[in-house]
């Protein structure tokens, strides 16, 4: 099935009890993409929805899936599952495939992993590059106003590449979201900045990871204005995501999985500057963003991120309790 079938159809896919486990499948793990779709499914579905991280060594996870309260199903989202070690990852999908409920399972494999599709498994294919006619089914809405919104955002986006991954193409559907048809400006000084790779941000990512303060912030003052608090959030939060479980990968030696999420990270840290860091002060600093993130969308500034930095570089996360 293509992801735009299910996004189309999630309502049938969540709530009926045909289906106990949907598999997303893909060569590479979206994790911003992945986070706004559970975003938009807490809100516009009554279901119980929650996550049980395996990545993190959650293997109680088959006494939750087996055990529910008066009957009542809850959606169980298990994360990637191809980041397991091979004989963990091997284990969870036998388990799965035969899983009959009573909760609603939902997970993430690599395309080399052989899924068998059954009348209790729905499998969702997650493309590499997603081109115009893609994006268009993605983006689908029975609302007019809407749909034209869309698909002059997509005429001028798919002007500038031939092809986005699925997590650049939702996280431009944020600014989406903001601007109007007529945004001549917007499209003409922003959009090529927010789609065309940047090896700024590479750098600002290299510096920050080395703790290199100063050369950190000279280059910040200069970037900071070219891109709004939205896309900083959701470059920093991918940043911690894939950082974290990098750090948490290569210490179990688990290094494909590792190679897997350390797309975007700069090679410096992932050649050395990693080994400085204790996972529990970057799960400190990604939990700030989100705090951050709350409070920009309450009337918070720019200023709120100057401090995450700030509290970075003096230590302020190594210390604190998570």
């Amino acid at each position: 099935m293509e992801l735009s079938q299910f996004i189309k159809n999630a309502s049938h896919f969540l709530e009926q009890p045909e289906n106990s486990v949907i598999v997303f499948q893909g060569s590479s793990y979206s994790h911003s993409f992945f986070t706004q779709l559970f975003d938009r499914i807490k809100l516009s579905f009554p279901l119980d929805f929650k996550t049980i991280d395996i990545q993190s060594g959650d293997f109680s996870y088959k006494s939750q899936l087996e055990t529910s309260f008066l009957g009542m199903g809850c959606v169980y989202w298990l994360g990637d599952v191809a980041s397991l070690k091979p004989k963990q990852k091997d284990e969870c999908i036998k388990y799965l495939t035969s899983y009959q409920g009573p909760h609603k399972v939902m997970i993430f494999v690599d395309a080399k992993t052989e899924i068998a599709q059954g009348k209790k498994i729905t499998v969702v294919t997650v493309k590499d590059k997603y081109f115009f006619e893609d994006a268009k089914l993605l983006w689908a809405t029975q609302d007019m106003q809407q749909a034209q919104k869309i698909a002059a955002f997509l005429h001028q986006l798919y002007k500038i590449k031939t092809s986005f991954t699925l997590d650049e193409l939702f996280l431009l559907k944020n600014y989406q979201d903001l601007i109007t048809t007529d945004s001549k400006e917007f499209y003409e000084s922003w959009v090529t900045r927010l789609v065309t790779a940047d090896t700024s941000l590479f750098t600002l990512s290299q510096l920050l990871f080395e703790k290199k303060e100063e050369a950190f912030f000279r280059l910040w003052l200069q970037i900071q204005s070219l891109y709004a608090e939205m896309f900083w959030i959701s470059f920093l939060s991918d940043q911690l995501y894939r950082s974290y479980f990098f750090i948490a990968f290569t210490q179990e030696e688990n290094f494909a999985a590792a190679k897997q999420v350390s797309f975007g990270l700069s090679f410096s840290f992932m050649k050395q500057s990693y080994k400085q860091y204790q996972l529990i002060e970057l799960q400190n600093f990604h939990q700030a963003i989100f705090a951050v993130d709350t409070a920009l969308k309450n009337g918070g500034n720019m200023h709120q991120i100057d401090q995450l930095f700030v509290d970075f570089f003096s230590n302020k996360f190594k210390n604190q309790n998570s």
